[in-house]
């Protein structure tokens, strides 16, 4: 089965391209190496995991990785529409992606 090297979603034998992504498929991925020298800082809070998740998708599109930590009770309730009134979600990502994060950040969420 083919593999999009972008997203890492397995295809049907018969599909040559990723839908999403947009790239030819291979057969194989490649290994995953572990990360080096990463040192995860907290660029964003914002107000609930529906918003947590856009920002996200539009870094990773960016090639930055990132993480989403939620507060105890956003990820208690295990519900992306729905939070507790004052709940927040941080958006960390590697240090040296915080400009370039916080530029595609602040194109989406500067009227939140």
């Amino acid at each position: 089965m083919p593999f999009c090297p972008s997203c890492g979603y397995e295809y049907k034998k018969d599909v040559i391209t990723c839908p999403d992504c947009h790239r030819t498929l291979v057969e194989k991925l490649p290994e995953e190496r572990p990360v080096k020298d990463t040192q995860l800082i907290s660029i964003y809070s914002l107000p609930g995991m529906v918003y947590a998740e856009m920002v996200k998708e539009a870094l990773e599109k960016a090639g930055i990785r990132c993480i989403i930590k939620s507060d105890v009770m956003t990820s208690g309730l295990q519900s992306k529409g729905s939070q507790s009134v004052g709940g927040s979600c941080q958006i960390l990502v590697d240090k040296k992606n915080k400009k370039k994060a916080l530029d595609i950040l602040h194109t989406m969420v500067d009227h939140i």
